[in-house]
């Protein structure tokens, strides 16, 4: 029986769940005060439950029955976060109860973050020693079927800009910053890079550019910051912005706000337009191409008897 493994950072079922969630994060300190409560009030100005959560329960439910519609091979898709409930080694164990014999390993972000890698790393070190066969999902970020989904999210937030507007209109791709190390961050750079350029082709749009967030202004993050690099294309004659996040399919709220309402304002202050392109999320395109992703590192039935 295969298994796979849909991965995410941290997913909050409740506002009871957000000062453990830190707590984890912080390897069990007592989060201050003042983070909890700013975080807390993020997500009641959503005005909803977290997206992540509500996103990656219904995509491991829908990849299950999209999979099973496509193989003869049993398959069973299970949650998994780092943070936050359930964690990897409790699935791990409810997989090798379930007699799964293969585990493909799928995280959330298309390009390889260090969260990803460390998911991938975990669950083939959690597996050893057992019979149980480990693939990671890596490098998928330039798949065709998902390459479609974000150039309908572009389009779609491109075109709604006024049309007067759309030649001067500028994308802004980002992914969460990280500390500058040329090594660490190869990787990183150079898929989000080959994927903002291949969204781009297929989108067909010819202003685009690298971004990061949450670097918080730190010389020393990769750069430039999403919102600087709205002023300063401003500068040379923009006249609208759309922002897309290629880190994770499903919106976290941290990414929903930085180059939602954060970037929002600013181009309020500029007088130009804005529009915040969608995350692909659980909708039918999404799952259709995941499972076309998964599929591709199954292995078929004489592969996996020999």
């Amino acid at each position: 029986m295969i298994g796979i493994i849909y991965y995410a950072y941290g997913a909050p079922k409740s506002l009871d769940d957000v000062t453990p969630y830190f707590s984890h994060i912080m390897k069990g300190k007592t989060p201050p005060p003042q983070v909890i409560a700013n975080v807390t009030a993020q997500f009641k100005k959503l005005g909803g439950v977290d997206p992540l959560a509500a996103n990656t329960g219904r995509i491991a439910k829908g990849l299950e029955h999209a999979l099973q519609k496509r193989l003869s091979q049993t398959v069973k898709v299970y949650n998994a976060y780092k943070h936050t409930e359930p964690y990897i080694p409790n699935v791990i164990d409810t997989m090798l109860k379930d007699g799964i014999t293969t585990v493909i390993t799928l995280p959330v972000n298309p390009i390889m973050s260090s969260g990803a890698s460390a998911f991938h790393d975990e669950v083939k070190s959690l597996l050893e020693g057992h019979h149980v066969t480990v693939i990671p999902a890596k490098n998928w970020h330039l798949n065709a079927e998902l390459l479609a989904v974000y150039q309908d999210r572009i389009r779609r937030a491109y075109e709604w800009m006024p049309a007067e507007k759309r030649a001067k209109t500028h994308v802004l791709y980002t992914v969460h910053s990280q500390p500058i190390d040329p090594e660490r961050n190869e990787s990183y750079v150079r898929q989000f890079t080959e994927l903002a350029e291949a969204v781009s082709k297929v989108a067909q749009i010819d202003n685009w550019h690298i971004t990061y967030r949450s670097g918080h202004g730190k010389g020393d993050w990769l750069g430039p910051n999403v919102r600087d690099s709205i002023y300063t294309l401003h500068g040379e004659g923009a006249q609208g912005f759309v922002t897309c996040e290629l880190l994770s399919l499903s919106a976290d709220i941290e990414s929903y706000f930085e180059i939602g309402s954060e970037c929002q304002r600013v181009c309020e202050e500029l007088q130009v337009e804005f529009a915040q392109a969608e995350f692909p999320g659980d909708s039918y395109d999404t799952i259709q191409a995941l499972a076309a992703i998964v599929e591709s590192f199954i292995p078929t039935e004489s592969q996996l008897r020999s």
